[in-house]
This record gives C-alpha cells, structure tokens and sequence, in this order.
C-alpha cells in the first residue's frame, strides 16, 4: 500500500483543497493518506477510513518555533517512511522539505500555490520571503505548481529550475467538483439568499467569497464599489467571509462600508453553502495581490459568474479576458471601477460572458479528470524512485 503524506499549517488547508483528492486516492487507488497540520479537535470528524491525522503545532505568519517543527517531522518521517510527503502553504512547506530532506525521503513534493514574497513590491520583506521560498524549493525533489503563469514566473525570477517543475493538466489545486455545482439551481438559491439579505432582484450584485484582508486587494474593491455608488445605489456589494487581519483594511473604508446599506456582509458560512451565495451575485471580484491559481474565481463560474480579475501570475489564468472575466492592474481602482460600471451597462454581455465561464469550467476544470491525473503523477514519483 502506498503511503502519502500531506503538510499543511493549518487544518482549513486540508479541509479546503486537499479533503477530496485524499478521498479519491483512498477509495480508487488504495493509498493510505495521512495528514499533518496544526492542532484542530475537529480535523478527526473528517476523516474516513484509511485516513490519517498526525496534529503538530505550527503558526501561521512569522514563527519562532520552526527549528521545533523540524526536529519533531523529521522523526515522523524517519518512521513512517512515506513513500510521498506533499506540502503546501508557506511555513508547513519551508518545515516539511528541511525536515524530509534531513531524514533521507526520495519524494519530496511542493505543491507550489503561490508565493507570498510576490505580495510585496521590494524591500526587507520581499527579500526574506524570497529566500525562505528558494529554500523549500532547494529541499524539494519535485515541484508542482497550480498555474502556468505561476510556473513561468518563478522560473524567470530563479525560484526553480524548469526540469523541476510542472503543471497537471490545465492547473488548479482540486478542480471543480461540478456536482456541487448545479445551475438548475442557481434561480432559487438566489431568490433564497437575496430574500435573506434584502437585496432586491434586479440589483447587479458584485461579490467575493473567502478572508477579507489587505492581500485580497478589498482596500481597492471597497474604494472602487464606493466610487459605484456614489451615482448607483441599485448595485450592491456581497462579501462572503470573516475578517482576518481586519487591521489591514483602510480604517476609513472599513468604517464606510459598515455604514453603507447597499454593502451586506454575511460572515463565514458553511462549505457546503457557498454556491448559494455565489447564486445571488452577477459578478465575482477577485483582486488579489497575489494568487498560487484563484480556485474560487472558477468555482464562481462554475455558477455562471463572469469575473473582474487582477492580472497577477497564477490568477490571470482563471480567465480569458473579454470572454469570461475582465482583467484589472493590482492596487488600480480605476480599471476596477471601469470594469463594474460595463457589467452594469451591459446585461446582456454580462449573461453571455457567465455562461462562457461555466461552459470553460467543465471543459477545462473538472476535479474528477484532474485527480485522475494528479494521482498518475504520484504514481510515478513513486516508480520512478523504487
């Protein structure tokens, strides 16, 4: 039985992206799988059989802990002798590849979705970012990246070589599970999310799904939505999502869109919820400072949600501009501004381009085609190194 071992720094990761391909290779291929993350009671409730979970604390964010966190996987490792570790996500992956490397396993595995050194545009912070990411690069065997604009970039800017690394099938971490994903639907989820909200039908509703921070670029679609209704108050603002680092958002933005009516926050709701409330947007607002792909880009056009999407490395690949979203510069509000009031002139253009988004998800991100091909991938890391 082959063993694999997934690392991430916090369990949201797991849940998030990495939950159903573990599935899938417990059930069609016969892995063993096997979790490693920070401490979280509630991990264990999602696992099924053949699942595993190995709690080790480790933070988020700039750590003195990390020498700790190494010693102690090394020692799993040494034990368990994987026949993969997968990492993921800044500080897990620096930890896991010095760790894996230190105990002697063949297949060390970075999943490369992003890199948070490009949020920044120079100094002390890029250059330590940047360093520690050539380390997990360096302690790694194989790379894998989510996006071809992500890969192109790295290898231009010296994170890796290009023989080291490749991108499966057309990118993305997990696809689109389009079950879940039903536009027979979508006419009254919207009616039941609109009605709980007070957001009248013939709104178009701008929206976003996810952490609302700094680094998703919510400075700028706050100011630019503001920009929108100083002359529109049909159009409304959905935000799905908690606050995290709420600090990082402008104080006099912040303070703006609690008291605006036509801005609705919702808070954290549950997975199996959100494609209700991407049912009653008409617009899905992506602009973040830097992404590894933008899963929730294509899991809003899998609902038929055309996008306004900054052109950052990895992102820009989420869309074909004019065709299913519409490019923006990062930390430009104009274009942004710009981009909504041609959704709200434009209807029909509006319908058109969600529709071509749904239609590119099927063809281009079906999480059931792409496991099948990240699992061949694994299969043979494994052969090639028996």
């Amino acid at each position: 039985m082959k063993k694999i071992c997934f690392v991430a720094t916090i369990s949201l990761t797991i849940k998030s992206f990495l939950m159903d391909f573990a599935e899938y290779l417990v059930k069609e291929h016969g892995y063993e799988v096997y979790f490693m993350c920070d401490t979280d009671d509630d991990l264990p409730n999602h696992l099924k059989e053949g699942m595993h979970y190995i709690p080790v604390p480790m933070k988020r964010g700039i750590s003195f802990d990390g020498v700790k966190v190494i010693m102690r996987m090394k020692k799993i490792f040494e034990c368990e002798q994987f026949d993969i570790i997968q990492y993921a996500t800044p500080n897990a992956a620096l930890y896991a590849s010095i760790a894996a490397n230190m105990a002697g396993m063949k297949n060390r595995l970075y999943t490369h979705w992003g890199s948070r050194y490009m949020g920044y545009s120079g100094g002390v912070c890029r250059f330590i970012f940047k360093t520690l990411e050539k380390i997990t690069c360096k302690n790694s065997t194989i790379i894998e990246t989510e996006s071809f604009s992500l890969m192109e970039y790295s290898i231009k800017d010296g994170l890796y070589p290009r023989e080291k690394v490749s991108v499966i099938w057309n990118g993305s971490a997990c696809g689109v599970k389009l079950e879940n994903y039903l536009l027979d639907n979508r006419d009254k989820w919207r009616a039941e999310v609109r009605k709980q909200y007070g957001i009248p039908e013939d709104s178009v509703v701008f929206g976003w799904c996810g952490r609302i921070t700094r680094d998703k670029g919510h400075n700028e679609l706050f100011e630019a939505f503001r920009e929108i209704n100083k002359t529109d108050k049909s159009a409304r603002l959905l935000m799905v999502g908690d606050y995290d680092n709420v600090e990082t958002i402008d104080k006099e933005l912040f303070e703006w869109t609690k008291a605006c009516p036509e801005v609705v926050f919702t808070g954290r709701v549950p997975f199996d919820k959100v494609q209700n409330m991407y049912s009653a947007m008409d617009v899905f607002c992506s602009l973040s400072y830097r992404e590894g792909f933008g899963l929730v880009v294509i899991e809003a056009a899998a609902m038929g949600l055309p996008g306004i999407v900054t052109d950052v490395p990895g992102q820009m690949d989420t869309i074909e501009p004019n065709v299913t979203g519409i490019s923006v510069h990062d930390h430009d509000v104009k274009t942004v501004v710009d981009a909504m009031k041609f959704y709200i002139n434009n209807p029909v253009k509006l319908k058109e381009m969600g529709k071509e988004a749904r239609k590119q998800v099927e063809e281009k991100y079906d999480q059931k085609v792409l496991l099948e091909k990240l699992v061949q991938h694994r299969d043979e890391i494994i052969a090639a190194n028996k």
